[in-house]
């Protein structure tokens, strides 16, 4: 591979180091809350019961509940008399989340309703008791706690990873193959350091690029459909989303009534006939109870990895087929901005897909902190207060995320199931906790003790977990591996691997032999001078040897 020239090569790693150190530590919080997301479905049974599913067989005469069935105690409850939501929208239960969501607003509802439904037994779930372990984590993976500017910044975040990731592709390009095979633990800790960020970020080139891509767009897209909205659709925000495969096309709807309206579970049923390889995956009725509501049935491709979405349209009152648009023929718009979510959200492959995309996260993860460390160890002998304090910050934000996230999943089953507003307790916990571990680890003496004390906690915390789901709701390993409840016994045993795991990377720390990050003096560290590490070219070099 030709090498860059020495003036490129310098441009792009500045651009690197400085992309890094800026938003590493919230480009860490992405992925490693996306990696737990991965997992969304089961992490919501875990912490819920009511919606806890089992995969044994059923006897055989037992029969799954129609959708009507399971939507109309929902729709009455919410209703007045004959009046329903004027807007629902619903996922359909699959074999990787098992539960129905539904999504109620408008009319007398008033504001909107979240709720989830068992789909054999029935049972639902609304607000405000919406999963707060979950809803927290899937906020903060974009930010939302600060509203749409905090998606915003989502997105800025993944588009700047982007640069990143494109920069630091460039700087190693002509020695990609040979840094992939190089890994000198035994080295000094910039080396070691080096080395596991070259290797782990090779490993996880093409899903990193793929994620901070499509991160930046799913965060962007509410500024981004604005241009594009105003060039192609003089500035009709409702037909870019049409056009992008999340509504069906705009179809005339007639006034009729008819004395039985037909049942949605039907109308989902002639849906999925209409084309062999058709799979629904989305409901979206308007209008429930007047003249003119209409019923959108949403799907893909059975098996598709990349592909755009096609619509069945039916008239809510008289059951009529107004509109049949096959995925197969899809715009380009449709089929690029489908695609980036069915790969963002690992919807294909299953659960060893979601697996392997977990290991890949957390790889990710390494590779944002250990590019933090390399650039502390090589400035080690600089006074900075800038290094020190992103010193610090790695340690309290990235190494304490874990005992904050770890207690706030124990407070899932501690907590009392009455307990008023528990999203409001949970947010306090997780945050306060999280706070608690940077403010830590900024007047800790030690690093590497700080690094320490917080594995540990994290570690003992995370083991923890199995044993309050099994206090609190008999749900010990052996039962839900005796029940085929693999979500929640995947969620008990994630969480006791990674006990485990932190607590063997905080044996392998020598708080003995590692300095005191108040230790500033240069004569007391045996490293280079930092006059030799200032041209990029140097580290490289050094990284050969």
């Amino acid at each position: 591979m030709p090498k860059l020239s020495p003036r490129a090569f310098t441009l792009m790693w500045d651009a690197h180091s400085v992309t890094g150190i800026v938003i590493g530590l919230a480009l860490f919080v992405l992925f490693a809350t996306g990696a737990l997301l991965l997992f969304r479905g089961e992490i919501r049974q875990w912490e819920e019961p009511s919606l806890r599913t089992s995969t044994v067989a059923p006897d055989s005469t037992e029969r799954r509940p129609s959708l009507d069935a399971l939507t109309r105690p929902v729709l009455d409850s919410l209703s007045e008399g004959e009046a329903a939501p004027s807007y629902v929208y619903m996922t359909l239960p699959d074999g990787r989340h098992d539960n129905l969501y539904m999504h109620v607003s408008g009319g007398v509802v008033g504001g909107s309703r979240n709720t989830w439904i068992h789909p054999r037994t029935g049972a639902w779930v609304a607000n405000p008791d919406e999963g707060a372990v979950t809803q927290t984590l899937y906020y903060l993976h974009f930010f939302y706690q600060f509203g749409r500017w905090g998606l915003y910044l989502a997105g800025l975040i993944g588009l700047f990873g982007l640069l990143a990731v494109t920069t630091g592709t460039l700087v190693h390009l002509h020695r990609i193959v040979k840094d992939f095979f190089q890994f000198r633990p035994g080295k000094k800790l910039r080396v070691a350091w080096a080395d596991a960020h070259k290797v782990l970020g090779t490993i996880g080139l093409p899903f990193q690029t793929m994620y901070v891509f499509t991160g930046a767009y799913l965060g962007l897209v509410g500024l981004i459909a604005l241009p594009y909205a105003s060039i192609l659709f003089d500035g009709n925000m409702a037909t870019y989303y049409q056009k992008a495969g999340y509504y069906a096309p705009p179809v005339e709807v007639d006034s009729a009534q008819a004395t039985t309206r037909p049942q949605l579970g039907h109308l989902v049923a002639r849906a999925d006939r209409q084309w062999a390889d058709f799979a629904p995956e989305t409901v979206v009725a308007t209008g429930l109870g007047t003249p003119t509501a209409r019923v959108e049935v949403i799907g893909g491709l059975q098996g598709a990895v990349v592909g755009g979405t096609g619509a069945v349209v039916f008239h809510g009152q008289t059951g009529e087929l107004l509109l049949a648009e096959s995925p197969r023929s899809a715009g380009a718009l449709n089929e690029a901005v489908q695609s980036m979510e069915l790969l963002h959200f690992a919807e294909f492959g299953g659960t060893a897909l979601k697996v392997l995309f977990f290991l890949l996260a957390l790889a990710s993860c390494a590779v944002i902190l250990t590019g933090n460390l390399t650039w502390l160890e090589i400035r080690d002998t600089e006074t900075r207060a800038t290094n020190r304090i992103l010193e610090r910050l790695t340690a309290g934000v990235a190494t304490g995320f874990l005992p904050a996230v770890a207690l706030m999943f124990l407070s899932a089953q501690v907590l009392p199931a009455d307990i008023a507003h528990p999203d409001w307790w949970i947010d306090l916990i997780f945050f306060g906790s999280w706070a608690g571990t940077v403010l830590y680890a900024l007047v800790g003496s030690s690093i590497a003790h700080t690094h320490r004390v917080l594995l540990v906690a994290g570690g003992i915390l995370a083991l923890l977990i199995p044993v309050a789901n099994g206090v609190a709701t008999g749900a010990w390993p052996w039962v839900t591996w005796a029940t085929g409840q693999w979500g929640v016994l995947g969620v008990d045993v994630g969480a006791a691997l990674s006990g485990l795991a932190a607590l063997g990377l905080a044996a392998c720390i020598d708080v003995e032999a590692a300095p005191s990050s108040n230790n500033n003096d240069p004569s007391t560290d045996a490293r280079e001078p930092p006059s030799s590490t200032l041209q990029p070219e140097s580290v490289s070099t050094a990284s050969a040897s």
